[in-house]
């Protein structure tokens, strides 16, 4: 492998389209040369491309959390062996990077001077300038398969037998004795807590948890809520932020969205394209469609 180059210079990363050609940049610079973004193409999910390599970037405020990174896995395509980059400008949940370590998805922040900051091992490996230029998953991919395929799995396997365990235990003479109504109860009760701890193995393996509702015989499985960032003051973490559900409270800063998905439309820029900016900026759906609205009457007003 040839050396490596000195750094990228700093440049300015004022929108989406930048901050995919920096990723491709600093790709490159690691050691796969021919990493290429091409903003405003087809959004599969994947925005840089390279032989051994992969890479998604979002350019948002919100925390990226867990269901990002399963999207990015299911977008590369079948049989890949391509190691995975995703890049954002704001911060990792704890769930997310839980998830990175288990795919070997190296996760990286970026500053507006396009700078980048490696979060977890997998990304250390790739930033480190005395590190071979393929990660060591591109190169032997089985390995890290064969590792973790366990680890990942291990609590789907567990939760499985114990939901099945209760059919093995009927007719046995040692545990049904009689009579038949006690019977029914000893049934009953290696059912319930067999059922209950198999389905909390399933659930945790999938990134869920068992809630119980006030209301009786209310029990439901609702995603796991993603941690906030930690707050200055107190250190405790704030709700988790979601794309689909922030509302646009500030008229300024609706305005603001408005005039700039405007001036996207009159450069020529696809509608599907600005509301996936939006998007990624942490607005919601209704205020989306919204802003998009205002934006192209006040087009039509110029």
């Amino acid at each position: 492998m040839p050396p490596r180059a000195v750094s990228p210079q700093p440049t300015q990363i004022s929108s989406w389209q930048q901050a995919e050609l920096n990723a491709a940049r600093w790709m490159r610079h690691w050691g796969f040369a021919d990493a290429t973004a091409r903003p405003g193409g087809p959004d599969s999910g994947i925005d840089v491309r390279a032989t051994g390599a992969l890479g998604q970037v979002k350019y948002q405020a919100a925390q990226v959390g867990r269901p990002e990174l399963q999207r990015f896995v299911g977008a590369r395509p079948y049989g890949s062996t391509a190691q995975l980059i995703f890049f954002t400008g704001s911060n990792y949940a704890a769930t997310a990077v839980a998830y990175a370590r288990e795919w070997n998805i190296a996760l990286f922040t970026y500053r507006l001077d396009g700078a980048m900051t490696p979060v977890n091992d997998s990304a250390r490996r790739i930033h480190r300038p005395s590190a071979s230029t393929v990660p060591t998953a591109a190169r032997n991919p089985g390995t890290v398969g064969a590792q973790t395929f366990w680890q990942r799995n291990w609590r789907v396997v567990a939760g499985v037998s114990l939901l099945m365990a209760p059919l093995g235990s009927i007719g046995d003479e040692k545990t049904y004795t009689g009579p038949f109504a006690l019977d029914v109860l000893k049934f009953v009760g290696i059912l319930v807590a067999c059922w209950s701890l198999g389905t909390f193995l399933i659930a945790a393996r999938f990134g869920m948890r068992i809630s119980l509702r006030t209301r009786p015989f209310g029990v439901a499985i609702v995603p796991r809520p993603q941690p906030g960032p930690p707050t200055a003051a107190s250190g405790t973490r704030g709700p988790r932020a979601t794309h689909d559900r922030t509302t646009v409270t500030s008229p300024t800063r609706q305005d603001g969205l408005v005039a700039e998905a405007a001036r996207l439309l009159r450069t020529g820029s696809k509608q599907h394209h600005v509301d996936k900016i939006l998007k990624d900026r942490g607005v919601g759906f209704m205020d989306r469609g919204r802003i998009l609205t205002e934006a192209k009457e006040r087009n039509k007003r110029s």
